[in-house]
């Protein structure tokens, strides 16, 4: 974005957009205000008069994050041309959070991780968590429902999302493969997953 651009107002979105071009490129640990400015071509006294520190900007990226992964999850299952069960939905919203994690990897760490400390400080954050949480909840209890189980959608949605990040993390962290699991993809993977997922009493 060029400078010429910053007195519209959008200095704040060159310097978050440069943030998370870092991240990627370099991880959390690569990430300096020193540096973020220094790459939008601003001053550092331009930087800190959009983020106090780098903590506020790093809560910033993490909400951001969890914004994409919720929008990734809805899209998965909008995308769908005929209504699906709670259960094929689950699958979808699955998908596109593996897709989501294995894309966004340092992303996906600093929005789980504890660079930004206590969550409290920014509501906006935990805003964006609970919304990326409850996709997955009211698609779970969507499920219990259909099945007319008596399971507590509490538990039930924890063990999706304990499931879901699990495998992310594993894939991630390159402790399971398709190929380790015997399967032809991770597509294929997923769904056997979430089949392994039984709601029933």
């Amino acid at each position: 974005m060029h400078k010429d651009k910053y007195h519209h107002g959008n200095l704040r979105e060159a310097l978050i957009e440069t943030a998370q071009l870092i991240v990627a490129a370099k991880g959390v640990e690569g990430l300096s205000l020193r540096k973020v400015a220094q790459q939008a071509g601003v001053s550092a006294t331009a930087l800190y008069s959009h983020f106090k520190d780098k903590r506020e900007l790093l809560a910033v990226l993490a909400t951001l994050g969890f914004e994409q992964l919720s929008a990734r999850m809805e899209a998965k299952v909008h995308n769908q041309h005929a209504r699906v069960s709670h259960e094929t939905s689950l699958v979808e919203l699955a998908r596109g959070y593996v897709e989501f994690s294995t894309e966004n990897t340092a992303l996906f760490q600093l929005m789980f991780g504890r660079e930004v400390g206590g969550l409290l400080d920014f509501p906006a954050l935990v805003e964006a968590g609970e919304k990326t949480y409850s996709v997955m909840a009211d698609c779970v209890a969507g499920q219990l429902r259909e099945r007319g189980s008596n399971t507590s959608p509490a538990i039930a949605a924890t063990a999706a999302w304990s499931m879901v990040h699990g495998l992310s993390t594993l894939i991630n962290d390159k402790r399971v493969s398709a190929s380790s699991c015997g399967v032809e993809s991770i597509e294929e993977l997923i769904q056997q997953v979430c089949q392994a997922l039984d709601f029933s009493d």
